[in-house]
């Protein structure tokens, strides 16, 4: 036969449940998701100007891939683009640089609005936690572009 049941033992048991618990939210709630997105929309009857993403990062020692996407429109109609990216780090480091974009023709109408993707890096590692801003703006004013993100991929 068992020993009854004392009101501390079950206290005990029950404390160590709730902390268990607690624990295993707090290590979901500290993973960092593998992929981060971030958009702007942009005027699509003329992109002349820039465009400022924030991203913040939390994790400063896995590397990943990091793309420039936009979406764009019909009325768009060359098959390149050059894009002026600045990257302004957490700690006011500075960099500039041009990224040439592809863009592909498709050979029935679109149903949804088209997007062209471009690597930017690839296994990068963002070395400080904080808010990254991408500035990203075309070299020369355009017509038909709706958006334009960054997305960045765990490897």
């Amino acid at each position: 036969m068992l020993p009854p049941r004392t009101s501390d033992s079950h206290s005990m048991r029950k404390l160590t449940t709730i902390a268990l618990l607690g624990a295993a939210l707090l290590l979901g709630a500290c993973r960092s998701t593998p992929h981060r997105a971030a958009v702007v929309d942009v005027d699509p009857s003329e992109w002349a100007g820039t465009a400022e993403i924030v991203v913040e990062n939390t994790d400063t020692l896995s590397p990943c891939d990091i793309a420039v996407f936009l979406r764009y429109d019909e009325q768009f109609a060359d098959d390149t683009l050059t894009l002026r990216v600045e990257v302004l780090t957490p700690d006011s480091l500075r960099s500039r640089e041009w990224l040439r974009m592809t863009m592909t023709r498709p050979r029935k109408p679109a149903a949804l609005r088209r997007q062209a993707v471009a690597e930017y890096r690839k296994q990068a590692i963002l070395p400080r936690s904080g808010d990254y801003r991408f500035v990203i703006g075309p070299v020369r004013p355009v017509e038909g572009v709706e958006a334009v993100g960054v997305h960045i991929k765990k490897r």
